[in-house]
């Protein structure tokens, strides 16, 4: 029996208005993307294993799933999102990961890198409260 390969993107959904955002129209909003881009053959080539498997409401990040060979459609199809459950919103691809576990790898560097931004905006009395709440894993 052979093993049936997938592929992750790691992408970030950019709403226009963040209150009030419905996370449950991105699968929808992506498999309209691809019919508008590659038509029937995109959404039947794609059909098997695609899935947003992993979906975070603080982060705005999401995980796609799809098999490899066809996550290229759904992958040049992303960035012509326009609206998201009916609202406003476009979706950013970070990254393309082959396993689960190599994705949540990339979220946590890539979250680490944005605190590091952050923090250069902050006083250091603000930097010290913020240090002694974030976790040790984070330092």
């Amino acid at each position: 029996m052979v093993r049936f390969k997938k592929r992750y993107l790691v992408v970030e959904v950019v709403p226009k208005k963040r209150r009030g955002f419905n996370w449950k129209g991105l699968q929808e909003a992506i498999v309209l993307a691809v019919k508008k881009m590659h038509g029937d053959f995109g959404v039947g080539a794609t059909s098997s294993g695609f899935r947003v498997k992993y979906q975070n409401k603080m982060t705005l990040m999401a995980f796609i799933s799809a098999a490899r060979g066809p996550h290229r459609l759904v992958a040049s199809a992303l960035p012509f999102i326009t609206e998201v459950g009916g609202q406003p919103a476009t979706v950013h691809s970070l990254y393309l990961a082959g396993c689960m576990r190599h994705a949540f790898i990339f979220l946590k560097n890539h979250h680490l890198k944005k605190l590091k931004e952050m923090e250069k905006h902050i006083s250091p009395s603000e930097r010290k409260k913020w240090k002694s709440e974030l976790p040790a894993a984070s330092r």
